[in-house]
């Protein structure tokens, strides 16, 4: 019976060695043809599933996110940020009475934005009533901590503040009363005035962004004058925001995957246009499967030199628009939910495995390579049954989320050149 069944499996791989239009044998010259034979097949089949993952922990992040853009793929995508207002040191000023308050805004620079356009952004900021709480882990779809009241906006030009400082005016009073108790020289700390802010974007998503603001560059600027001396002066009030988080939502209702909506339960490439989609900062990641080689399962026979995987972005996402793809993608292994878990490979430190685009200089084309040698050879010779695939994500850090960058992944149902699975093993006859 065993002669039997490994006569029927390698009858089946010759089936797929035939129907591969790019067959070679390699190292015909070192081997023994009379017992084995080296081969290489990229015609296996590949099974791709959009992902709406579980929460993704936003706590503390090393920066802050607001905005809000429309993406023809995904919908809109909006950000906001809430954070305690801790300051670094308290603040006074000299007691003089020629002193005069002038204005009082919030200092801000930004070093990411997605779509990196040139355009107008506005944005708004609020008070929070109340503290968030530093025993709270706070999560992309955490609702908003309570009531808040907005106190300022300002419109900026992405391309003029980019690296640089923009200022959002506060009210007059607040700004007063900052002024009065600094004048009198008692020091004041800015969080028994302010419980916290928040960020938020003002206006339509389309041709906006998603601005990132580094957590160390945020500062208070109280501004006054000497009505004698008519001298400029200023009182900076750096900012070391306590708790905060970042959330994030996405309105998908119009686009292919409107029917992404249930943690954990993959939605079919052949459900939502032949695509599959990477979305940071909203958790929605691409699965792969690989159905011919659970179907010739534990053939030892076989001896698996090289695996790897080829993937290319839908080329007309990203080309001639500001949506560029991510330049990193991570891989990870599944949990039997769907969530994400350590990587397959066992012996790697590095958990997830970085995997870096790289573009073609001649044609323009993106690809991702993802050696999967290891991962196929397991699967090969041991129970598939505890394989669930592999997970397609952007990276998730310990330190929160930092970038909200995206890709759309054509399934083989759409161009068999979009996702191959290339696989050199030895036959031992």
């Amino acid at each position: 019976m065993r002669n039997l069944t490994d006569l029927l499996l390698f009858t089946f791989l010759a089936i797929c060695f035939a129907a591969c239009q790019q067959s070679s044998i390699i190292g015909e010259d070192l081997i023994d043809e009379d017992n084995t034979q080296v081969q290489e097949i990229d015609s296996l089949s590949v099974e791709s599933a959009s992902l709406l993952l579980d929460s993704l922990y936003t706590t503390n992040g090393s920066r802050l996110l607001a905005g809000a853009y429309h993406d023809p793929y995904l919908g809109n995508i909006r950000a906001q940020c809430f954070f305690n207002t801790d300051t670094l040191g308290d603040f006074s000023l000299d007691d003089d009475d020629d002193l005069r308050f002038d204005s009082l805004s919030l200092s801000l620079r930004h070093d990411y934005e997605y779509p990196a356009t040139d355009h107008l952004q506005r944005l708004a900021v609020y008070t929070l009533e109340t503290e968030l709480e530093d025993e709270t882990f706070y999560f992309n779809d955490s609702p908003a901590p309570g009531t808040f009241n907005k106190i300022g906006s300002a419109s900026f030009n992405t391309r003029t503040t980019r690296s640089k400082r923009f200022n959002i005016r506060l009210p007059d009073a607040l700004g007063q009363s900052l002024f009065k108790v600094a004048k009198g020289q008692d020091d004041l700390l800015l969080e028994n005035v302010l419980n916290g802010l928040a960020l938020m974007q003002e206006g339509d998503n389309e041709g906006q962004s998603v601005m990132g603001f580094p957590t160390d560059s945020v500062y208070v600027r109280l501004y006054y004058h000497n009505q004698k001396t008519d001298e400029a002066g200023e009182v900076k009030i750096r900012l070391k925001p306590g708790r905060r988080f970042n959330r994030m939502t996405s309105d998908r209702s119009k686009t292919a995957i409107s029917k992404l909506a249930q943690q954990g339960i993959p939605l079919s490439s052949a459900q939502s246009s032949h695509q599959t989609f990477i979305q940071a900062g909203v958790g929605i990641c691409t699965k792969l499967d690989f159905p011919t080689l659970r179907s010739i399962r534990q053939n030892r026979n076989i001896s698996v030199n090289l695996a790897y995987l080829d993937i290319q972005p839908l080329k007309t996402s990203y080309q001639g628009s500001d949506l560029s793809p991510l330049e990193n993608i991570y891989v990870y292994s599944p949990t039997h939910k769907n969530t994400l878990a350590e990587t397959y490979w066992s012996s790697s430190d590095i958990n997830p495995v970085s995997v870096r685009r790289t573009v073609n200089p001649l044609t323009g084309n993106s690809n991702f390579r993802i050696y999967l040698t290891d991962y196929v050879h397991d699967i090969l010779h041991q129970d598939a049954d505890d394989y669930e695939g592999i997970l397609l994500y952007a990276p998730v850090f310990s330190t929160g989320l930092n970038e909200v960058g995206r890709l759309v992944l054509p399934s083989q149902g759409l161009s068999r050149e979009a996702i191959k699975l290339h696989v050199i093993f030895t036959v031992i006859k």
